[in-house]
């Protein structure tokens, strides 16, 4: 087991690159956008951002048209104004919305629902959660664009646009043209992935990350050599194919011993081991009773050569943005970022920040990143690798090395920003911290994307996205077929994590050009940082009566039709009415299915039987009483061939999704 990173007092003051800003929000925003404008409210505010009067920044008093929420941000000087376009489904789809809805035709719940039997909704609002960061990116950005002169007003960005961006790694290796991934979905089998369950009752998640760690640990407990080999290849695999279909032995035998005996067995051996923790816990640990941002946006020392306060674009009463002569309409036009990162967390915050305009320069070891050519393979790479990392520009140097070190250095010094996702200390180790880099690029924004932050509190599990999805009090909101809790194998936080740490660069780079500070700047943001994001409404209480969830949740229900699956949204008492008014041609639904409602697990309420008329007509009756529903994506290689969502995608040897937003 690992250590967290240290506390150490970094902190020499605070910056805070809305100061000044006003946001004016919708006093009710439309069905099915809650989750994302509070998002959005939340985490302007934390950047210094106050309440303005109920009106956008350019336009009359505020009041929510149609589908969709108007947000805006204004500055205390002209161009320094923003404003942003939410809605649920992409323009021109005037259908009802909702997070059910969402996860149904956007892909998460067939994702999801590969490792426990078939298309199951998550039970968290975690695209609505992504679509708020994104939208707030988005304000950041055009705020940004006004202090660098860049032509850039108005965003535009739609919950779907979003869960497609996010979820692309999947869809791109369902669609590559080199042996397509199919991952089928077996009968869902208790014993057959994590979490385990002791002797005495402990639910737990286990991570290695090389085959020794689990080769001892499983040997140890008596797990016959054969079955760990190929346990060993499916658990591997999980983190890209959303499924580990395991030996029943591991679990079998796993059974026999008490938590605290598989404790030490996992030390002895290297395994990394977690208990899932509740709620109930997780409200306890002080970074939720401190209510933490979900990123660490420092200011440090002054220029160590020189002590000057640096330069910026604007601020104060003479403010002049900084004009980019014929810069294209994208914000971070003209900005440059490096990058040292593998996996998901890293690369897909700066594949977000050059989807915004930047130049991406990305440091790999010699030969390139290994993930390069795990298959499918689309053209010359990684389907998935191409998801996260085409048309951003390698270099191939050894950082361990005193010369590679230089060339880091070398690399940095004309950059904007500079971005790791190295182990804790690492850093330091190499010669590579903040204070280093700073010597040679005083101006940079350095940024570090963790798994645990630096909160105390004693050892942490290994900082892998299941890992942290079990302490964090995610996985029990995350349920089996049985209704027990376990993380999901959609990789949630390093997901919602890449985006967090996007938004704090962005939020730093905006301190940076508006001279809210006066020395150098680190961002730091994790993977527990995401998981309070995804949880605030349940860590904070809000909506929660004495049972059940919160209101925040998606609620609805998922049942099969004649002829396939739908999910269907809103509330209890609108999918009621639409069922007992219906429409011409459908018979009202009778009897149960035996499937539970989405949003609570908990509840033994079955969903109505539709199984006596198609989808098409039962998603007309809900649609006509103004109730959300969708049928059920269950094969992502559809999707960028559903008219629906056609136009998110471009084709290069994979599908790719495009940037979730559009500006103007």
């Amino acid at each position: 087991m690992s250590s967290a990173p240290p506390l150490t007092p970094l902190t020499t003051g605070d910056a805070l690159p809305l100061d000044g800003r006003l946001v004016h929000l919708p006093p009710s925003p439309p069905a099915g956008l809650a989750t994302a404008t509070d998002v959005v409210r939340d985490h302007l505010t934390r950047l210094g951002a106050r309440f303005g009067p109920g009106g956008p920044a350019s336009a009359a008093p505020y009041a929510p048209t149609g589908p969709e929420a108007v947000i805006g941000l204004s500055g205390p000087h002209p161009g320094q104004s923003a404003e942003l376009t939410l809605r649920g489904w992409p323009v021109g789809d005037p259908t009802p919305f909702d997070e059910t809805a969402a996860q149904a035709a956007c892909g998460l719940m067939a994702i999801h629902g590969r490792a426990t039997g078939g298309p199951r909704p998550l039970g968290l609002d975690y695209l609505g959660t992504v679509a708020g960061v994104a939208a707030t990116q988005a304000l950041l950005a055009t705020a940004l664009a006004g202090l660098r002169g860049v032509p850039v007003h108005r965003a535009h960005v739609s919950v779907a646009e979003a869960a497609v961006f996010s979820l692309g790694q999947y869809a791109a290796a369902a669609t590559a043209e080199e042996e397509p991934e199919h991952v089928p979905t077996p009968p869902y089998r208790r014993t057959a992935r994590p979490p385990f369950v002791s002797a005495d009752g402990v639910r737990f998640e286990v991570e290695a990350l090389d085959v020794g760690p689990w080769r001892d640990f499983w040997k140890e407990l008596g797990v016959p050599a054969k079955d760990i080999a190929t346990s060993w290849r499916h658990f591997v695999g999980r983190y890209a194919r959303a499924a580990a279909p395991l030996i029943t032995t591991l679990a079998q035998c796993a059974a026999r011993h008490r938590y605290a005996t598989l404790c030490l067995v996992a030390e002895r051996t290297g395994m990394s081991i977690c208990s899932l923790r509740t709620l109930a816990d997780r409200r306890a640990d002080h970074d939720v009773r401190y209510d933490d941002d979900p990123w660490e946006l420092r200011e440090l020392a002054q220029d160590p050569l020189t002590g000057d306060r640096l330069p910026y674009a604007g601020g104060g009463d003479g403010f002049v943005p900084r004009a980019l002569p014929g810069a294209p309409r994208l914000p971070l036009a003209g900005i440059r970022v490096v990058e040292s990162t593998r996996r998901i967390q890293g690369p897909l915050a700066t594949r977000l920040l050059q989807a915004l305009g930047a130049h991406i320069i990305r440091i790999e070891p010699p030969g390139g990143d290994p993930l390069r050519g795990v298959p499918p393979i689309a053209g010359d790479m990684s389907a998935r690798f191409a998801v996260l990392n085409a048309g951003k520009e390698v270099r191939e140097i050894d950082i361990r090395t005193a010369a590679g070190r230089r060339a880091v250095a070398e690399t940095v010094a004309d950059a904007d920003v500079f971005l790791h996702n190295w182990a804790p200390g690492k850093a330091a180790q190499l010669q590579l911290d903040d204070e280093d880099l700073a010597r040679v690029n005083p101006r940079l924004v350095y940024a570090w994307a963790s798994a645990w932050d630096r909160v105390p509190g004693g050892a942490r599990p290994l900082g892998t996205d299941f890992m942290v999805q079990a302490w964090s009090g995610v996985a029990d909101r995350v349920r089996t077929p049985e209704d027990t809790p376990a993380p999901s194998l959609v990789t949630l936080l390093d997901v919602l994590g890449g985006h967090i740490a996007a938004e704090g660069i962005l939020a730093a780079l905006l301190a940076r050009e508006s001279g809210a500070t006066a020395g150098r700047l680190r961002v730091d943001s994790s993977l527990l940082g995401a998981s309070r994001v995804l949880l605030r409404p349940l860590l904070r209480g809000v909506g929660r009566g004495p049972a059940g969830p919160p209101a925040t949740a998606a609620s609805g229900f998922v049942a099969p039709t004649s002829d396939g699956l739908i999910a269907v949204g809103g509330t209890g008492r609108s999918a009621e009415h639409a069922l007992a008014t219906g429409t011409t041609g459908v018979t009202g639904a009778t009897g149960t299915t035996g499937r539970r409602p989405a949003t609570a697990p908990q509840s033994g309420d079955p969903a109505p039987d539709l199984s006596s008329a198609p989808s098409a007509a039962w998603l007309k009756r809900f649609h006509e009483a103004g109730v959300p529903a969708r049928e059920v994506v269950t094969d992502i290689a559809s999707l960028p061939e559903d008219p629906a969502f056609s136009a998110l995608f471009t084709h290069h040897g994979c599908a790719l999704p495009t940037p979730p937003w559009r500006f103007s």
